[in-house]
């Protein structure tokens, strides 16, 4: 993954594709952290800030094509957990936030990060990747409004009354077309082509923007704002537990997941580099940063270096000036990209061994409990904590390393947590 033989024009396109794939996140981070008390038109910029210096560290520094942003799962917890259920203002939230990252910069700067990489067995591994890319096809079909909630079913397929529905298969199908000749730039094509139909016959609802560039002069009202008064509070500390524990596991699941092929001097040099980026998020006011899922639809336009996570903090920058712009781009424009990237990171399926249970077991439990609860955090809990159960019941238990007891047992104070969070 070291940068040579690059080209500009496959590092563009894939840029360009993974910013359109995870854009989304500007608007719907500021939504969901709406809803923790911090003002949307301003938390905006915070978004958007933290997403141009992850993308450009990510890029110069640390020289992979991940596009590192506000997580989706992240910030549901800053907001549902921390907030809601702990009963932590926004500000003391972002001071747990604060914490918790510091812990991850910790195991991120310390040997502590290849002791743990290397206790996760083949199996764990390659379910991640799998798991990953199932949770991204559902997303997918959810986005793109082939599935909905049923009446009587948690999920249902989506009425083909529905001109989303119609749009996102026209879509899937144009892109799947696009990727199997070898059309290079075959996601971003499909995506201009849907967003430009979309428009033309009126399929893309226009509702008035709630951001607006000139709130920046008020934005400082939420930079530097953490509360550290209750930190030594019961509340506070498991709420920085539990939130480090997702941000180190969930990161290291991304990075093996969407670059497996990572040396380890790679691997470190990204760790860390979201550590640092993930420690300054507190500080401008938004929810930390983990690499996005969807960096893997740059990586499967053909994105192999850091000019990829580049072009896409670039992006960033001129997604300041055009936030209201973003609302034209149709989710049936996206979902296909996602659905499409999900199957083949599905594909790491062929290399877990399905004739021994004790492996496969709780590499399928962390693949569905991702998908099926929308957690990847909750899904790679179920998986470490059953792998050491399993193994122990069939006879293997002196195989399993202590680092990997040691994170089946965070894991599993991770679940117990839940129960008060």
């Amino acid at each position: 993954m070291e940068e040579k033989a690059v080209n500009m024009k496959q590092e563009i396109l894939a840029g360009l594709t993974a910013f359109f794939a995870v854009s989304y996140v500007i608007i719907v981070n500021s939504m969901i952290l709406a809803e923790a008390g911090i003002r949307p038109e301003l938390s905006v910029f915070g978004t958007i800030l933290i997403s141009v210096i992850g993308c450009l560290a990510m890029g110069f520094i640390g020289k992979v094509p991940i596009v590192l942003t506000t997580g989706m799962g992240v910030n549901s917890f800053f907001t549902y957990t921390l907030v809601y259920s702990l009963k932590l203002t926004w500000q003391e939230a972002l001071a747990a936030s604060f914490c918790a990252s510091l812990i991850y910069l910790v195991v991120a700067c310390t040997p502590l990060a290849q002791i743990l990489i290397e206790a996760v067995p083949e199996s764990l591994k390659h379910a991640i990747t799998a798991g990953i890319g199932i949770f991204l096809v559902l997303v997918g079909l959810e986005n793109g409004g082939i599935i909905v909630r049923g009446e009587h079913t948690f999920m249902e397929l989506n009425s083909f009354q529905s001109p989303v529905l119609l749009l996102t298969l026209a879509s899937l199908v144009i892109t799947l077309i696009l990727l199997l000749k070898n059309v290079q730039g075959s996601f971003f094509i499909g995506i201009i082509v849907t967003t430009l139909f979309a428009n033309i016959f009126n399929l893309v609802p226009k509702t008035d923007s709630l951001f607006s560039l000139s709130a920046i002069t008020e934005y400082p009202q939420i930079v530097g704002k953490m509360d550290f008064s209750s930190i030594l509070s019961t509340k506070f500390i498991l709420g920085t537990f539990s939130l480090a524990m997702i941000l180190i596991f969930e990161s290291m699941g991304l990075f093996n997941g969407l670059l497996p092929d990572l040396s380890d001097k790679q691997f470190k040099r990204a760790f860390r580099v979201n550590g640092f980026v993930m420690l300054l998020s507190s500080v401008l006011g938004t929810s930390p940063t983990i690499p996005a899922a969807e960096s893997s639809t740059g990586i499967q336009q053909g994105g192999k270096t850091g000019r990829t996570a580049v072009t896409v903090g670039i992006l960033f920058i001129v997604a300041f000036f055009a936030i209201p712009l973003l609302t034209y781009i149709p989710s049936s424009a996206l979902a296909p990209v996602i659905i499409i990237t999900g199957c083949l990171m599905m594909q790491n399926i062929q290399h877990l061994n399905l004739n021994d249970l004790s492996d496969w077991f709780p590499a399928f439990l962390m693949i569905v409990l991702m998908a099926f609860s929308m957690s990847i955090s909750d899904g790679l809990a179920f998986g470490f904590v059953s792998y050491p159960i399993v193994k122990v019941i069939v006879g293997e238990g002196k195989k399993i390393s202590k680092p990997m007891w040691m994170i089946s047992f965070f894991f599993l104070c991770y679940l117990i947590a839940k129960i008060w969070i």
